[in-house]
């Protein structure tokens, strides 16, 4: 993931395994050189600058241009008809997709027909990771995450025809359980790294006019709208969840936030997108009219 690309010059490419929570990441640390230019997918801000103040960081602003370009040419999306609560799509096997999931099928909102789980674990794995970021809490959070159902849910995939990297594809399989979910719960690449990392999967919603919130990384919410331009849906959503470091403590915020959503119907799930429209409006112009790219280049002082 790191190519150096000159003898004072490097570039990150994607996560690089994201940041620890001292805002260390191991390939960065790896360039000792002083005075070293690193391009990276990352728009890096001044607590990363202060953590590596030898380095010259450069945002690649093309290529993530170009990851969020992919839906460009969809402009017609199916009607929204909300008849069920959430839909996610996990992809590959990240630590924080395997929590989701497990959390999704423990509060019941595992739909088979708008939630996909592409990948195979089990309980000993599940614990390992909840070891990893509670500790001795690891008790208490195991309620969250398992019910007795837990073990066979582990063990079977849920599939959509994923095709990884075809978004451009993939979006006419997930259109529609999109536009039939209340909300998309956003499983974003590596919301177990402690810094902000925007990729496109956010945009399956905002292309077809949705509601989502992201299962990120800590001030997901709050960088997407400085740095991109797309807005949060502040009437209905509280976002102190977004804030909280600890990956399984932001989780079960983010669940129980959600959780008084659930015990409504769908006209009242119509009625509160409808209190949101102006913001999904804005999300979807923002996109298509590529002012995006403009917020981005803006902010990031391209």
């Amino acid at each position: 993931m790191l190519k150096k690309i000159s003898s004072d010059s490097w570039h990150l490419r994607d996560h690089g395994l994201g940041f620890d929570h001292e805002l260390e990441n191991n390939f960065i640390r790896s360039i000792n050189q002083d005075h070293a230019r690193l391009m990276t997918e990352y728009v890096i801000d001044d607590q990363v600058r202060q953590r590596y103040p030898n380095l010259k960081f450069e945002f690649d602003f093309e290529m993530k241009q170009t990851l969020l370009s992919h839906f460009k040419n969809y402009n017609i999306h199916p009607e929204l008809a909300p008849d069920t609560f959430i839909c996610s799509f996990n992809g590959t096997a990240h630590v924080s997709r395997k929590l989701l999931t497990a959390s999704l099928h423990r509060w019941g909102w595992f739909n088979n027909e708008t939630t996909s789980k592409n990948f195979k674990f089990d309980l000993d794995t599940l614990d390992g990771h909840l070891h990893d970021y509670v500790g001795h809490n690891t008790r208490y959070y195991r309620k969250f995450f398992l019910n007795p159902a837990s073990h066979d849910f582990f063990h079977y995939t849920n599939s959509f025809g994923h095709v990884q990297y075809d978004h451009a594809q993939n979006i006419y399989n997930l259109e529609k359980r999109i536009t039939r979910s209340f909300v998309h719960v956003v499983s974003e690449t590596m919301a177990t790294s402690y810094y902000p990392f925007v990729t496109e999967k956010f945009l399956y919603s905002v292309i077809t006019r949705g509601l989502f919130l992201a299962y990120a990384q800590p001030g997901w919410h709050d960088h997407l709208e400085k740095y991109f331009g797309f807005r949060k849906f502040e009437r209905i959503f509280s976002y102190e969840f977004d804030s909280i470091q600890n990956p399984v403590e932001r989780l079960v915020s983010l669940m129980s936030m959600l959780s008084k959503f659930s015990i409504l119907d769908s006209d009242d799930w119509r009625d509160l997108y409808e209190m949101e429209i102006d913001t999904i409006e804005h999300n979807y112009d923002h996109y298509f009219s590529g002012s995006w790219i403009k917020q981005l280049r803006d902010s990031t002082n391209v």
